[in-house]
């Protein structure tokens, strides 16, 4: 028992002694003398309790089940603990503080209705203990639950977002890659300037939990000018309201969903190719809409839509940190059209959530 644990069980029965005179007045006594007499017995019920509780408790019936010797050893240490404390009554405490009551209380101490009495509240201050001991137990296993779940969700975020930076950055220097073959260099540049821009948001704040969805807006159209360098031909909608920056949600949400709609509906296959972006407030919830073309090539390939790694991550970064019942995400899956529609509370800058 570390010294901390000591201390407080030192408090803890000091208190119980200081009550205990109050709660079982003895007629013919004061509070110091009942005190005192309290006093003399309690180092025998503390042991009879601390056998029961730390070790009868635990071992005979939590680990072994021997429940008929349990009853037995739990029943006899009631009974040692109940004659105790009558004789050291009679023996001790009456004639120190009440020897011209020994006549009296003599024949009193020994009747069989008051030892049984007796044995029933001794019995009913063990079960008292038992119970706080367990409650302290049940507490303390569902805090260290819950700190664990928190661990266990603070490693998956952690694990779900490095998931989105090597999705990311494979595409794109594929990407500048291709630049490079064709001989762009001014537009080689300008790709790596835009992705050193995107890598300095991702490693110094997308840590956050939340982030304005103004900065968002930012990496997202800054990802968009890298991806028009390649596709000349691409019919291109953005709708972004204005204010933003009072607005907080997720990192790198909407950049999943963004960069989703590039990877599969700017295909080879598609004849006109296009993508639809748009973010709007109504009725105090943000809904953020991504619709692009899509090649009907890959109208089976569930594993290039739906089910891919940036929609399932970013699926699971909203159900750990918004909750479901606070976000809703449709996913239509047409033959030549891919939409996206996550509608989600509005978050302020405290991290919480607005109520319409």
């Amino acid at each position: 028992m570390s010294l901390k644990r000591a201390i407080y069980h030192i408090i803890f029965w000091i208190i119980f002694a200081l009550i205990i005179p109050i709660w079982y007045e003895v007629p013919s006594t004061n509070y110091i003398d009942s005190l005192l007499s309290v006093l003399i017995g309690l180092p025998t019920f503390v042991l009879g309790v601390y056998f029961i509780v730390y070790y009868l408790i635990p071992n005979l019936l939590v680990r072994k089940r021997k429940y008929l010797l349990f009853f037995a050893a739990y029943l006899l240490s009631i009974v040692i603990i109940t004659l105790h404390d009558t004789l050291v009554t009679r023996y001790i405490c009456l004639p120190l503080f009440l020897p011209d009551s020994i006549h009296r209380f003599s024949s009193f101490m020994f009747d069989k209705k008051h030892i049984f009495r007796f044995l029933l509240t001794v019995q009913s201050q063990i079960l008292f203990f038992i119970s706080i001991k367990f409650l302290k137990d049940y507490l303390k296993s569902y805090f260290e639950k819950e700190q664990l779940k928190t661990k266990m969700v603070e490693t998956e975020l952690s694990l779900l977002k490095g998931q989105v930076h090597p999705h990311f950055l494979f595409n794109t220097l594929n990407n500048i890659y291709t630049l490079s073959l064709k001989g762009e260099k001014e537009q080689v540049t300008e790709s790596l300037e835009k992705l050193s821009n995107f890598l300095h948001y991702t490693i110094y704040e997308s840590k956050n939990k939340f982030i304005s969805v103004e900065k968002e807006i930012d990496i997202i159209k800054n990802y968009i000018g890298i991806e028009k360098l390649r596709y000349s031909k691409l019919d291109l909608k953005i709708s972004f309201p204005e204010h933003t920056d009072q607005l907080y949600f997720i990192p790198l949400i909407y950049f999943t969903f963004v960069e989703n709609a590039f990877k599969h509906g700017t295909s080879k296959s598609i004849m006109d190719k296009w993508i639809d972006i748009k973010l709007e407030i109504s009725n105090g919830d943000l809904f953020f809409t991504v619709k692009n073309s899509k090649s009907n090539k890959l109208q089976t390939d569930t594993l290039n839509y739906s089910k891919g790694i940036g929609l399932l991550n970013a699926r699971k970064r909203l159900d750990l940190y918004l909750g479901k019942d606070n976000y809703k995400l449709e996913i239509k899956d047409q033959i030549s059209l891919y939409e996206v529609k996550l509608q989600h509370k509005i978050i302020d800058n405290n991290d919480k959530m607005l109520n319409n």
